[in-house]
């Protein structure tokens, strides 16, 4: 009796604020994506307090918090995560819309397919770092360099996802649209693209990663003055061993926040929600 009685509580309680269930799925959907990030820092200050490894080369993760605390108090790291994320942004977006365009024109169209595949396999097998030399001969040492590559090695993986996504689009789904009377961009619309979509937005998360890995060279070898990767490599110079793991674990947590947090809650609201894939 005692335990009806608290559902009929719980549900009341739901009822005034309805919002309240929402809140609290989404501080349970955040715990459960960091908790296991906050365990791999924890093993990481208990290794580096150890002395397993010289505290010269593996400082602890509060010594790494301190040296982000005291670059970003210098005005630094502001900057250089603006430009990071500026660069991954604009690249990713330029990669995401060719990639997604060029990949459903390849996954409908044989024809296309069969002239597209034999570049695409052989810009695939060549490492996006070694790109960036060819692309600034044309372009120069400027930011473009550095979106553009991003956007080219990145649209890359988006246009393999999607064009997977709409090749591996069930027979009997696509026959149930025709028998429905869908034709031409009705189809499209109402059943070959969110039938691939899943595949897409797979392709965008490893689009974005990819990007992520290519910056930090691609700042490097640009050398433009800002941005993590150039403050890691410049760091190296200099032995900030501190300034290096800062610049790295950021890196991370930037990419994983893109990851979980934009193109996941993408990915929960679209396929997951109708039905199209598990929840995670």
């Amino acid at each position: 009796m005692v335990h009806s009685d608290a559902l009929v509580d719980t549900e009341a309680v739901e009822l005034i604020d309805p919002g309240k269930g929402k809140w609290v799925h989404y501080a349970l959907t955040a715990w459960e994506n960091t908790w296991p990030l906050l365990c791999l820092f924890v093993l990481w200050e208990i290794v580096a307090r150890s002395g397993i490894i010289h505290e010269a080369l593996f400082p602890t993760v509060t010594e790494v918090a301190q040296t982000i605390v005291r670059i970003f108090n210098e005005g630094i790291l502001m900057r250089d995560i603006l430009s990071s994320l500026t660069r991954v942004l604009l690249g990713g977006f330029i990669a995401c819309l060719i990639g997604t365009v060029f990949g459903l024109i390849m996954g409908t169209n044989r024809f296309a397919e069969k002239i597209i595949v034999p570049p695409l396999n052989f810009f695939l097998s060549i490492p996006g770092i070694a790109t960036f030399p060819i692309v600034i001969l044309f372009l120069g040492i400027t930011e473009t360099t550095i979106i553009v590559t991003l956007g080219f090695e990145a649209g890359l993986t988006v246009l393999v996802n999607t064009w997977m996504g709409v090749k591996s689009v069930p027979p009997n789904m696509l026959y149930a649209g025709r028998v429905l009377g869908a034709r031409g961009w009705p189809f499209f619309r109402r059943v070959l693209f969110p039938a691939a979509l899943p595949s897409i937005i797979t392709g965008y998360r490893l689009g974005f990663s990819r990007a992520w890995r290519i910056l930090v060279g691609g700042e490097l070898l640009v050398s433009i003055g800002t941005g993590l990767g150039y403050r890691i490599f410049l760091a190296q110079d200099f032995l900030q061993i501190d300034v290096m793991y800062a610049g790295v674990l950021l890196i991370g947590v930037f990419g994983f926040l893109l990851e979980r947090v934009a193109l996941r809650s993408f990915e929960v609201y679209t396929v997951q929600r109708w039905g199209m894939i598990r929840e995670l």
